[in-house]
């Protein structure tokens, strides 16, 4: 996952924030019990907002237990868990994308990345084939969608039909979320507008970085490279991707953990967007000023 999905710190209360941490430490722990420690590496903050879901939509009970944090153990953390499937399920869609998205920087990317991803890949394999056994329908779908989102950017230079597969892999996962006989098509088309957000917020992100490589962006041509102009128009399309959003979630019947997940959709999303997109153009501004100031001081 690509880990945009996020809190807002400064909107949410302290009492919230503990129980997001205790979450995420629980999801962590889980990981390493299920896949090993390295799997741990493959965490994000989207595969969180999963387990969220995944316990309120199911309404799990979980308890808390304070242990010692495994990447610093002098250091004791509050470790949420639960008897259901929420943390087992959302760390076997992290370890299972997280392999995907190897293999296909393997077959894309320059030498050294390539390299990089050959020894994690070899690294997370056991863990891999573990989630593969758990949940194979995870690891079939998002197979497809990754041959699909090739065979997209190879012929198509669209925002909407880049976005696409994204959009589909995150709908089925949220569809996923519900237990048997229920009626998932409102979690299918929050998760269809999410991972939809997901993918052009990435593809904003690193909009400047695959100009420079020539690597394929839906948004590189727009605007003629003018960065700003494209940048504004990003943040466009991502403001009507987020109210779908919203929009779907205000249907969705959230139990337990409200506060936590309205401060991600309402606060966190907006705010990823101009940190994102605006904060680092409005701190090159900053430099530039700085700089023409201390010429000036110089010249005179």
């Amino acid at each position: 996952m690509f880990g945009y999905l996020q809190i807002n710190k400064n909107e949410l209360k302290i009492k919230d924030y503990n129980i997001y941490k205790s979450v995420y430490c629980g999801l962590c722990r889980q990981m390493g019990r299920d896949y090993g420690i390295v799997a741990r590496l493959t965490l994000s903050y989207d595969c969180t907002v999963l387990v969220l879901l995944y316990l309120s939509l199911n309404s799990e009970k979980c308890t808390v237990a304070r242990k010692r944090c495994v990447v610093n153990p002098l250091k004791k953390c509050e470790f949420c868990k639960s008897e259901g499937e929420a943390f087992r399920f959302a760390g076997a869609v992290s370890v299972i994308m997280s392999c995907h998205k190897l293999t296909d920087t393997m077959n894309d990317e320059g030498f050294f990345r390539r390299c990089c991803a050959v020894i994690l890949r070899c690294i997370l394999k056991r863990s891999y084939k573990r989630a593969v056994l758990s949940y194979p329908e995870i690891d079939e779908f998002t197979g497809q969608m990754i041959k699909k989102q090739q065979v997209v950017e190879q012929n198509q230079d669209n925002a909407d039909a880049a976005a696409e597969p994204t959009a589909e892999l995150i709908s089925k996962l949220c569809s996923m979320l519900y237990p048997k006989g229920y009626n998932t098509h409102i979690a299918e088309v929050f998760g269809y507008y999410t991972g939809r957000w997901i993918y052009l917020m990435d593809a904003a992100d690193d909009l400047e970085k695959d100009i420079k490589k020539g690597s394929f962006n839906p948004f590189r041509n727009k605007y003629n490279g003018d960065i700003i102009e494209t940048m504004n128009y990003c943040n466009e399309v991502l403001n009507m991707t987020a109210a779908q959003i919203a929009m779907a979630y205000d249907l969705l019947n959230i139990g337990s953990y409200k506060s936590i997940l309205d401060n991600i959709i309402y606060d966190g999303i907006p705010q990823q967007q101009k940190c994102r997109l605006f904060a680092k153009f409005n701190a090159d501004k900053q430099k530039k000023r700085k700089r023409n100031k201390s010429k000036k001081g110089q010249i005179r």
